[in-house]
């Protein structure tokens, strides 16, 4: 189950920070482009999500509930529900309008609702699904995104939707407390 879990907050990312395919190529007068170095559109992608997934968020999560820590994520012991910090290489306002402009369920998840709230004078943007887990079981997936300069902070979370009066404070908690590393 966290694999497909985490597989989905991984392809939410990917689609949300994806690259504007609109981008026209150019070239520099007087430049030997047969001996440039250029890259595949894989190594691309790959740089890409090596950006996303590793840069250094610092944040506060309550270590009692999310007791394993693989990095860039969090989970609780029976890996039910879990936390994941990521770095969009976008604008929060470019990031929000994409988030917008998807379709209301895409998947294998439920779109409850995107919206922009404040947390404690903070605004965040509020992304929330449903899917359903390998069991059948309802699962909540949320993403908070935080402005951080020219980029955004985004703190994806899984959990079971009959327990998000549990988890959905420590996650805000932790959403709080996010902030870039120096």
């Amino acid at each position: 189950m966290i694999k497909k879990t985490l597989f989905v907050l991984v392809l939410i990312a990917v689609i949300s920070c994806g690259k504007n395919k609109t981008a026209e190529k150019e070239s520099l007068p007087d430049v030997d482009t047969e001996s440039t170095t250029h890259t595949s559109p894989e190594e691309e992608k790959k740089a890409a999500l090596n950006n996303i997934f590793n840069a250094d968020i610092e944040m506060e999560v309550d270590e009692t509930v999310f007791v394993i820590d693989n990095g860039t994520n969090r989970v609780t012991e029976d890996m039910s529900a879990g936390i994941m910090k990521m770095v969009a290489p976008q604008p929060y306002d470019l990031l929000k309008k994409r988030l917008e402009e998807e379709p209301e369920n895409q998947n294998g998840m439920t779109s409850l609702g995107i919206e922009e709230v404040e947390l404690e004078g903070k605004k965040v943007l509020v992304q929330k699904s449903m899917t359903l887990d390998d069991a059948g079981d309802k699962m909540i997936m949320m993403m908070h995104a935080v402005p951080a300069g020219e980029k955004t902070m985004m703190i994806s979370s899984f959990f079971p939707a009959d327990e998000e009066g549990k988890y959905v404070p420590l996650i805000e908690k932790s959403v709080l407390s996010a902030k870039l590393e120096q």
